[in-house]
């Protein structure tokens, strides 16, 4: 009984020095294919018309992808209401939001609209992040752009 009280014991020493670590605080953030091929068509676009690059964001993904899952949640397309406070360190911000089949299909139709197409070439904007699921037979995206150095966002991250 003795022996094993010490084990126990020391097992709980053990365990209390190791770090805990949740599945989802251990892996940093993933983008899918569909939000590389978003952010490669928009700095294609770019490209063309003399514009810099876009960064793709950790941080304006992870907003973005959370507006998508709303979207998709109540199957309605809607624009982020409080997207300025789930940005941080922000000069200026846009949003292009949509669903379509393909994601070549959404770029033509964001570059075939003038406001959409406005903010995919503002060379102001220097950060981009992309939210895309596939649901209810449709691909939803939510495109966030933003014009700082060093974006962030009040949304909770994963440690790397």
């Amino acid at each position: 009984m003795r022996k094993t009280f010490s084990i126990l014991i020391a097992s709980m020493v053990l365990a209390a020095l190791i770090p805990a670590t949740s599945a989802s605080s251990a892996t940093c953030w993933s983008y899918s294919a569909k939000d590389r091929s978003f952010a490669k068509k928009i700095n294609n676009a770019r490209e063309r018309r003399d514009r810099g690059r876009l960064k793709l964001d950790p941080e304006l993904s992870k907003v973005a992808m959370k507006q998508t899952k709303s979207m998709i949640k109540q199957n309605d397309l809607f624009h982020t209401r409080d997207l300025g406070s789930r940005v941080t360190r922000w000069t200026m911000l846009g949003e292009n939001v949509g669903y379509g089949y393909t994601v070549t299909s959404m770029h033509k139709m964001f570059m075939d609209s003038a406001g959409h197409k406005k903010n995919i070439l503002n060379s102001q904007y220097k950060f981009v992040g992309v939210g895309a699921k596939k649901a209810h037979g449709w691909l939803w995206v939510t495109v966030v752009f933003q014009a700082t150095k060093n974006p962030g966002t009040t949304l909770y991250m994963p440690k790397c």
